[in-house]
């Protein structure tokens, strides 16, 4: 087994936010970031964006309610940086790595995400950040 994850690039930061819309106004506004599909994730319990910023992407999070992990997130943190996510070859590979390292993982098995294959590692193991570990799909 390897001893490392294999991260290609930053995927995208994931940011929480209370108004999709109003938060994709202030992107395009502000810095010309296109805005972009939002798409409802039951699954999650957000609906999501991707902006595109040269190279990488922001991801935006609105909570379905406030039961959910990024409502939750919200009401104990506010607006705000929310994930690293990190694009790997092999998401389950990568997945076995962190898990054999020691790492407290939030999901045991990847699972579908906005853009691909997805696992998130708890911040506990990651110095305060909630990383996410994304495998494309192509």
């Amino acid at each position: 087994m390897r001893r490392e994850c294999t991260v290609q690039y930053i995927d995208h930061v994931g940011v929480a936010v209370n108004e999709i819309e109003v938060s994709m106004g202030f992107f395009r506004d502000t810095f010309g970031i296109e805005s972009s599909t939002i798409t409802v994730m039951e699954e999650h319990g957000v609906k999501a964006a991707l902006l595109l910023v040269g190279q990488t992407r922001i991801e935006l999070l609105e909570p379905l309610g406030p039961e959910t992990a990024v409502g939750r997130f919200l009401q104990r943190r506010g607006e705000g940086l929310h994930h690293l996510a990190l694009n790997v070859n092999s998401v389950g590979q990568d997945l076995e790595v962190v898990k054999a390292r020691g790492l407290r993982v939030i999901d045991i098995t990847p699972r579908e995400g906005l853009t691909g294959m997805v696992a998130f590692i708890h911040p506990e193991s990651t110095g305060g950040i909630l990383m996410e570990l994304v495998q494309s799909i192509e």
